[in-house]
């Protein structure tokens, strides 16, 4: 009985206590006291701290909490200011004026490259049958002028004919002569080589007058051969010439005439084939005597004529 009597004080004590540390039911109008206390922060550091954004260094105490992002910062939109221009001086209006340009500097002349200057231009020849050229010297006891003529008509000549006058120092005619062309036609533009000899008047001509005479037509039809090949020997031209045209032609002549640098006749010469009829596409050589060889020149020109064969 004792014992039962002291378990229940003992039970009773132990309820009272733990009643009074567990909270009943609230009360209208009653309070509830809940800690708040929250764990002590660690003090800041300048670690940087994830902002799931961009990586921001934590704030100083002080600023903003680490953790929270910043606030974009404030654009400043600028204001117009009105300006008192009253009190600035005036910036002047540029007018543009003449103003003399002054002279370029002197361009250096360039230095010579080393070509030779181009040959001066001929002058223009006139219209008609002329000589253009020639030469008059003495062989021995005679007097011989070398030439040709040309023909800037637009048509062909027949049977070009040089006569020429010779005179001594006084004036006094003291010899004539003539000699046909070459070749019996002188096509335009084509020069055509003469030579004239007087005998025995070498030491009386001073000068000497020379003019051409021709015919429009002709009764003989001529045409030109090829010059295949030519060349110049001792004392001679050699070479051969070809028949390209449809029908044989016959009485050949071939002539060649010697120009100097400037294109002045130095010599002339020429050969007569009369015995040879040649056939079209046949070919024929020849061989021209210079006489008192080839003298001085710096190139020659070849040509053949021949009359065409309708019997």
């Amino acid at each position: 009985m004792k014992r039962h009597f002291t378990f229940s004080v003992l039970l009773v004590v132990v309820l009272g206590i733990v009643g009074c540390a567990v909270p009943g039911p609230a009360q209208p109008g009653a309070v509830v006291q809940v800690s708040t206390a929250a764990p002590t922060e660690p003090p800041a550091t300048n670690t940087p701290v994830s902002l799931g954004i961009a990586d921001a260094p934590a704030e100083t105490p002080g600023g903003t909490p680490a953790g929270t992002p910043a606030p974009p910062a404030e654009t400043a939109t600028p204001v117009a200011l009105a300006t008192d221009t009253s009190a600035l001086p005036a910036s002047p209006t540029v007018v543009p004026t003449d103003v003399p340009t002054s002279e370029p500097p002197a361009t250096a002349t360039p230095a010579p490259t080393g070509q030779p200057s181009p040959a001066p231009t001929k002058t223009p020849y006139p219209t008609g049958i002329f000589v253009a050229s020639h030469r008059g010297f003495s062989d021995g006891s005679d007097y011989i002028v070398v030439g040709e003529v040309l023909n800037t008509s637009g048509v062909p000549v027949f049977g070009a004919k040089v006569i020429a006058n010779f005179y001594d120092s006084g004036g006094k005619q003291v010899a004539a002569g003539q000699a046909l062309t070459s070749l019996p036609m002188t096509e335009p533009e084509v020069g055509n080589p003469f030579r004239l000899k007087v005998e025995n008047l070498a030491a009386a001509v001073e000068r000497y007058e020379l003019t051409v005479t021709w015919e429009d037509v002709s009764l003989i039809e001529f045409r030109y051969l090829t010059v295949v090949e030519g060349a110049v020997g001792q004392g001679e031209v050699t070479g051969q010439i070809r028949n390209e045209q449809e029908s044989a032609l016959t009485s050949i002549v071939v002539a060649v005439t010697f120009y100097d640098a400037a294109g002045g006749v130095v010599e002339t010469a020429d050969i007569f084939l009369g015995g040879q009829t040649l056939a079209s596409g046949a070919s024929l050589p020849f061989t021209i005597p210079i006489p008192d060889g080839d003298g001085d020149y710096d190139h020659f020109w070849i040509e053949a004529q021949g009359n065409l064969n309708l019997f």
